[in-house]
């Protein structure tokens, strides 16, 4: 009986809102978690948020169809399994063990990363950023937005049941549903393209594409990291993401296979990680990679390499902040900091392993 009159408060309690949040709860409403983009480079966006809101009210439904009808979100799954009995056949002969072969030194990438940014200096001074987050009225409504909500489902006005946000940011959200490039625009995200696109085909290493969006975001380092991010995650569950012309354009960064499955998941995990370990503390964004990898273990099968790489990605972020806050990026290297970061994949043992001297076009 008392949790029945709990109840009744809290859903009495959303109908009686405060009057200023009253634009943003019909938002709410009227957005029937329909596709949304944002036009342009916005921290806050209400209207966003009021979207997004309805559209997470989705997820538990949709991963829940994924679970249960094995319905995976991303068309490469199917394909990767059609190969996956031509790797296995390679493996002895190739050397590698998926899941346990680094693909890349994080401290050699770090100090790529500080050898470009002294490139750019003084022109480019490098600064940590501010990330995109919940409007004040989206904030406000994160208080009672859900019992809101699910008043509208039990009377039949919202079909979703309403999902428990658990104030988390907006940030965390949008990486863990992929949506970044809907909800965090940077307004770069054409230009980094029309860039990448200047590259040979398979020549782009991690490094060009930090170089290539550094100098469009003027040295903001969350914003370079969110562009990477939203032109490599732009349509993750498009069907045919390998003939994508910016996919063409990046070397092969998976580190257990010959070229072969999803190096587009590989890039894009890595750039959203690491943007996230570089806003956030070490051991949360190591946190949320194991989520992260949690995650894709339901929606897409296990996949080890993946899960290694964003171990690696997180890290990456943590020592480029400790390396940005420190001021070591004015330092020029020493003789012994190198930047061969990518180390050879045993699947190619003659590998060169300088991908440091590799000319931008």
């Amino acid at each position: 009986m008392l949790k029945s009159r709990w109840f009744v408060f809290m859903v009495l309690l959303s109908l009686t809102a405060p009057v200023n949040a009253g634009e943003f709860k019909q938002w709410v409403k009227s957005k029937e978690a329909t596709h949304y983009q944002q036009e342009g480079f916005k921290l806050e966006d209400p209207q966003g948020d009021a979207f997004l809101m309805r559209k997470l009210d989705q997820v538990p439904q949709r991963l829940l169809e994924a679970l249960v009808k094995s319905s995976y979100p991303q068309a490469e799954i199917e394909k990767e399994k059609e190969l996956k009995a031509l790797e296995e056949s390679k493996k002895d002969e190739a050397g590698y063990l998926t899941g346990r072969t680094v693909p890349l030194n994080v401290d050699r990438l770090v100090n790529k990363c500080r050898e470009i940014m002294l490139n750019y200096y003084p022109g480019i001074v490098p600064t940590l950023g501010e990330e995109h987050r919940w409007s004040p009225e989206a904030r406000r409504y994160l208080v009672y937005g859900f019992w809101h909500r699910l008043g509208r489902h039990i009377f039949g006005k919202q079909k979703e049941f309403p999902s428990p946000l658990f104030f988390r940011s907006k940030l965390f959200l949008l990486l863990a549903c992929g949506w970044t490039s809907r909800y965090a625009v940077t307004g770069q995200e054409a230009a980094l393209t029309e860039r990448i696109m200047k590259y040979p085909d398979k020549k782009m290493q991690l490094h060009h594409m930090f170089m290539e969006s550094y100098v469009l975001n003027r040295g903001n380092i969350y914003l370079t990291m969110l562009t990477a991010e939203n032109v490599l995650a732009g349509d993750p569950y498009r069907v045919d993401r390998e003939n994508d012309p910016v996919q063409k354009k990046l070397a092969y960064l998976r580190h257990d296979s010959v070229e072969l499955g999803d190096n587009y998941g590989a890039w894009y995990h890595f750039f959203g990680i690491s943007m996230y370990s570089i806003v956030r503390a070490g051991v949360v964004a190591r946190a949320v990679a194991e989520i992260e990898s949690l995650g894709s273990l339901f929606l897409e099968g296990k996949d080890k390499q993946e899960d290694y790489i964003n171990r690696y990605g997180a890290i990456f972020g943590k020592k480029f902040k400790k390396m940005l806050k420190e001021g070591l990026w004015r330092k020029p290297l020493n003789k012994g900091e190198r930047t061969d970061y990518m180390l050879p994949n045993p699947a190619f043992k003659s590998q060169a392993t300088d991908n440091s001297k590799i000319e931008t076009p």
